[in-house]
């Protein structure tokens, strides 16, 4: 019995030894994910894998005092990033915030937090509802921007958007 017991408490330190070691991997992948989607990121098109944090939020005070269309084109973009990311927006935001799509005049920073351009601007909020309408009449992303384009193309620049995938 003697000898058992020896054995076992020989064991103990080596396996808290590699409990710990266990541990501080974990934390350290922990820490590095937070600190990885944690920092600052340009406003670009949100990816299809990407969960827009904004979509649980309920919707600014800026948005909830707006119009009703406005409020539906804020939310269409929070639950849809992934029509949303493909469209070209053309009231020149591209030039003067930096925008890269349609996506960008509602939702910022990687998804996290609302941008107000959308609430100030009838284009950003009509591309936004054309795009929704048609998503729920089961349009391709092809041919929602092929129609965003083709409406609003001429009336001012164009963020630069991807085409969507095929």
């Amino acid at each position: 019995m003697e000898k058992i017991s020896r054995q076992w408490t020989q064991g103990v330190p080596a396996l808290a030894i590699v409990l710990a070691i266990a541990a501080f991997v974990v934390v350290v992948g922990l820490g590095y994910t937070y600190l990885a989607s944690s920092g600052d990121s340009a406003d670009v098109p949100a990816g299809d894998d990407m969960v827009m944090a904004v979509s649980s939020q309920g919707l600014p005070d800026y948005v909830l005092a707006a119009d009703v269309d406005t409020q539906m084109a804020y939310r269409f973009a929070a639950d849809r990033p992934d029509v949303m990311r493909w469209m070209v927006c053309y009231c020149g935001c591209g030039d003067h915030s930096g925008h890269k799509s349609a996506l960008n005049c509602f939702i910022k920073d990687g998804g996290r937090e609302f941008d107000s351009h959308g609430a100030d601007c009838q284009m950003c909020v009509n591309i936004a509802l054309d795009a929704k309408a048609m998503t729920a009449e089961g349009r391709s992303l092809k041919d929602i921007r092929a129609y965003i384009d083709g409406k609003y193309g001429a009336i001012g620049p164009g963020t630069d958007t991807p085409l969507p995938p095929a």
